[in-house]
């Protein structure tokens, strides 16, 4: 045997290793969801991609423009000012969903008497559909006849009703104030599940040695939960980035341009039938997604 058929033959052996009879057949098992997989998502982001690069409306045949509408974005002060709103927006959502989440979480650790009945109740707003949640939260928030504006003066706290969704000022903290209730329940129930694998042992031993509670949560529970702070950290921000019901439900990016983020800037261009504008704009969010999970995801590995 030569030297070319003895290297065949080991690369036809290590072929076969990798690629046996059984994975093969396995490999064609899953084939129908790969193609399914490509065809609704691979290719409408290609699609996509290359709209964003066209001049393209509804009805004009596309001509390639290049990166003008990305230079025409930069040059827009709508999209500054959805960049800068979406920056505010997702900073304060998650800043309030991990510290109500860790709370609550440490709270349900605890033996509280009827304990599966309020991790039962813990869930419920992340059971509630977003749009049905949403709407509920524009109703609460009702200048007339809204429970809060009655509440707050039934006690005294303000005069005169206000228009929480309506006025400038407060119609981006109402907003995220409804987003993290309604989100907060996911962060609360991974950091439970987390904290109740951290070994109970370690919580004695540490007592024993004279450690406080702060001391024991500091040491013990936040480095043992860490992983799943920054998976669920990832998955939450990459949700929150790319959230369009919360305000398009209760404030459709108004009044004016004060509650405008991305999203809502993209459905608005695709709503004037620019479509490579409005491919630019939704494209826009992609390189932020990337990056903040590359970022996760090496934290992850160093951990």
């Amino acid at each position: 045997m030569t030297k070319n058929e003895k290297a065949e033959k080991s690369r036809l052996k290590a072929f076969l290793k990798v690629f046996g009879p059984s994975d093969i057949f396995g490999y064609l098992m899953i084939l129908p969801t790969i193609l399914v997989l490509l065809f609704f998502f691979l290719y409408p982001l290609i699609f996509e991609i290359y709209t964003s690069f066209t001049n393209k409306t509804l009805s004009n045949d596309p001509k390639f423009v290049g990166f003008q509408n990305y230079i025409l974005l930069l040059q827009n002060p709508e999209f500054i000012t959805a960049v800068k709103n979406s920056i505010v927006y997702v900073s304060v959502v998650q800043i309030g969903k991990f510290t109500l989440g860790l709370g609550v979480a440490i709270l349900l650790n605890q033996k509280l008497r009827a304990r599966g009945l309020w991790r039962g109740l813990v869930l419920v707003p992340y059971a509630i559909p977003g749009f049905v949640a949403f709407l509920i939260w524009r109703l609460l928030y009702h200048t007339e006849v809204g429970a809060l504006n009655i509440i707050l003066q039934g006690i005294g706290l303000i005069d005169s009703p206000i228009s929480f969704l309506g006025e400038r000022d407060w119609a981006m903290p109402a907003v995220i104030v409804s987003t993290i209730w309604r989100g907060f329940p996911f962060w609360a129930i991974m950091f439970l599940a987390a904290l109740q694998a951290v070994p109970a042992e370690l919580y004695e031993a540490a007592a024993v040695d004279g450690a406080n509670a702060w001391h024991r949560f500091r040491n013990i529970s936040l480095p043992g939960i860490r992983p799943v702070i920054l998976i669920v950290f990832m998955l939450s921000t990459i949700n929150t980035i790319n959230s369009f019901e919360a305000i398009w439900l209760q404030t459709g990016g108004g009044p004016s341009d004060a509650t405008v983020i991305l999203p809502i800037f993209a459905y608005r261009s695709l709503g004037n039938f620019q479509l490579g504008e409005a491919s630019a704009a939704a494209l826009s969010l992609v390189p932020i997604s990337i990056v903040f999970s590359i970022l996760i995801l090496r934290k992850l590995r160093k951990d």
